[in-house]
């Protein structure tokens, strides 16, 4: 039974109303945590009787196969949280759901339909509602306003329609940290994943590009329950625990009580096989907290710091004030302890950088030696001040998510092309891990600028297979080619220095076309070692041969011991003449 009121339906019901929460991820690994948290919101706010189901999908399932998931769960209320990464996909399934669930009530949230809510209400007319900004409380007062204990026009953050138009609220936030997301069916379903823990919500910066700088107040849940979530998360058998605190070290003395505890309770054996994730401002890194760092298991610890650039000129145009020299001094310090991943992130079309100003800026990011260095592209995000100030910001950009920036006064489309190209061979050959030797030589001792020669590494790896889609063989060959091109003279210590790497980084015996070189010694050099240094039992063995030096050497990798933050594997080297004698 339903009664029509002021223009909306009422719906009275004397069974509990079934409520589906849908995230849908941009890979399995990833595990959704927001469905979670409205479903924690239900328990906390809701008084209509009702139960509450995650369903979970991926953009790169079949969309029938989602579509199938959800409406077999036979909902009345649909939530379905939206970003950036499936916002598209979202969009393809919802005629098709609303299609076959005509009286379900279809809800959108998240940061990508939160501040474009007029735009979403117009573009898909399935959608009935949408909730901008937090939606803890919001969707359950809007559960309550739809079956009679509330009114549409006092649920927080709600948009929808009206016959006079649109009526658009501005984006929610709660003044404290909402429930734990974490409940029996969470842990059941999580099944390896990578997990995600929310200790803080807000952000103390304001950049220009970011929708986290919109100046909502930092909240933070209390230690006690961090500690808790921490633990619980530690053994549920996830492998890596990513923290979405979009500033973890904000509060730089918490920070520090939190990665001590985890510190410690993984030196207690309680923590084990578990890696923490953490966005971090590299210039509030201070003595405690590296002190920390250096101190514990190698692997515990990844850190993500967000540089975006190395010009402080730049960050200004973006309402961000960064002391670079202090913090590139703290991130050298931080990797310097090799206890911890620490990847770096460069943003291309920033405002007053253009092709060579930027190339600067990846020069000096790469000195810090980073485990990884991204080089992102300028997305213009519902909400950031960048989109919404286009007389400050002008740029033309992709109308499309993840609506990358293709052109700015300081950056042509031409200049986009070239950043793209040096992405693809700094994506393959640093981030990978798999050269690490060679490029450190090459952008030291050989005299490589770092940006010069990763455009020079892509154009070719690009005119090989336009998409960089090469088998790893085929890429080994086609950089030791480029390379011995480039600096011929060099090509043996070139080839000597990808073997080292090729060994080092890839549990295999077998090497690529170009580095393989017969020796007639091989035989007898196998044998040597098995005798004066045993294989470990199940360790594969490599060998190998290097020429360079002032003598030829034997190089040689028992697969075992594996660094957990670098991912390579130890070698041994001595001139083949020690060990035929």
């Amino acid at each position: 039974m339903a009664l029509f009121l002021e223009g909306f339906i009422i719906k009275q019901r004397i069974q509990a109303v079934k409520v589906v929460l849908a995230g849908i991820s941009s890979q399995y690994v990833h595990s959704a945590l927001a469905p979670w948290c409205i479903k924690a919101g239900l328990s906390a706010y809701a008084r209509t009787a009702h139960t509450a189901q995650v369903v979970e999908g991926t953009v790169n399932e079949a969309p029938d196969a989602v579509i199938q998931r959800v409406v077999k769960a036979k909902p009345d209320v649909l939530g379905i949280s939206c970003y950036i990464w499936n916002i598209t996909f979202v969009g393809r399934i919802l005629p098709a759901l609303k299609e076959a669930m005509p009286g379900c009530v279809i809800v959108l949230g998240g940061p990508e339909v939160s501040y474009a809510a007029a735009e979403v209400l117009t573009r898909y007319p399935q959608a009935d509602y949408v909730l901008a900004g937090e939606g803890e409380l919001p969707f359950s007062n809007l559960l309550d306003a739809l079956y009679g204990t509330g009114e549409l026009a006092q649920v927080p953050g709600l948009c929808y329609r009206t016959q006079e138009g649109l009526r658009i609220s501005p984006s929610y936030a709660h003044e404290d940290m909402q429930s734990s997301p974490y409940c029996e069916e969470y842990f059941k379903q999580l099944e390896g994943r990578i997990a995600y823990l929310e200790t803080s919500r807000g952000c103390p910066y304001s950049c220009a590009f970011c929708l986290s700088g919109r100046g909502e107040k930092l909240r933070q849940v209390p230690l006690s329950r961090a500690f808790d979530e921490i633990m619980m998360l530690a053994k549920a058998g996830t492998k890596t625990v990513k923290l979405v605190d979009r500033t973890f070290n904000a509060d730089r003395a918490r920070a520090g009580r939190i990665l001590r505890f985890i510190k410690e309770q993984a030196q207690r054996g309680e923590i084990q096989g578990v890696t923490f994730h953490f966005e971090i401002a590299g210039d509030l890194l201070d003595e405690e907290t590296l002190s920390i760092i250096a101190a514990a298991p190698p692997g515990l610890f990844q850190f993500e710091i967000g540089l975006q650039s190395m010009d402080e000129q730049t960050l200004r145009l973006v309402r961000r004030r960064t002391d670079m020299r202090f913090l590139s001094q703290q991130v050298r310090r931080l990797i310097a302890c090799g206890r911890a991943h620490v990847h770096l992130d460069l943003i291309a079309g920033l405002p007053g950088e253009d092709l060579v100003a930027f190339a600067r800026s990846f020069d000096l990011a790469y000195a810090l030696r980073p485990h990884a260095l991204q080089l992102g592209f300028l997305k213009l995000i519902h909400g950031s001040a960048m989109r919404e100030e286009p007389a400050v910001y002008p740029c033309r950009f992709d109308q499309e998510p993840p609506y990358q920036v293709q052109s700015t006064p300081d950056l042509s489309e031409a200049d986009f092309e070239v950043l793209q190209t040096a992405e693809v061979a700094l994506d393959k050959l640093y981030n990978s891990g798999r050269f690490a030797a060679t490029l450190d030589w090459l952008t030291s001792d050989g005299g490589f600028e770092p940006f010069d020669l990763f455009l020079t590494l892509g154009t070719a790896i690009k005119a090989a297979k336009p998409d960089g889609s090469l088998p790893l063989d085929e890429l080994v060959n086609l950089v030791y080619d480029c390379l011995a091109g480039l600096v011929p003279d060099q090509a043996a210590r070139i080839r000597d220095l990808m073997v080292y790497d090729r060994i080092a980084s890839t549990k295999t015996t077998v090497l690529p076309s170009r580095l393989k070189q017969k020796d007639a010694r091989f035989h007898a050099v196998k044998r040597a070692l098995a005798q004066r240094f045993p294989r470990p039992e199940g360790a594969a063995r490599a060998i190998g041969f290097l020429y360079a030096g002032a003598e030829d050497q034997v190089i040689w990798c028992d697969y075992q011991h594996q660094n957990p933050v670098t991912g390579l594997y130890p070698v041994q080297i001595l001139p083949v003449s020690d060990i035929l004698n």
